[in-house]
């Protein structure tokens, strides 16, 4: 998955393919005057977050944390690393 920067008005004029490429892509940027506003995302980056923010709630301490946890972090980092 990867990063796609919109400007405001294309994402308010084309939501309906926004809907489309938002599923292919992970993660819409939307951008006013040069500069992130707001993201729009897919269900699947929203069931990785909410995940990850779960896994947060739960940690107590670093040592507390498994192996998945770690990976699902690595995941996470790496989709948002390598913007479009």
């Amino acid at each position: 998955m990867s990063t796609v920067e919109v400007q405001a008005t294309q994402f308010a004029r084309n939501f309906p393919q926004m809907r489309e490429d938002v599923r292919e892509h992970g993660v819409i940027a939307v951008c006013s005057h040069k500069r992130m506003v707001g993201a729009f995302i897919s269900p699947a980056v929203m069931e990785e977050l909410e995940l990850l923010r779960r896994r947060k709630r739960e940690l107590l301490r670093i040592e507390d944390a498994d192996e998945a946890f770690f990976e699902a972090l690595d995941d996470a980092v790496a989709a948002y690393e390598d913007p479009v």
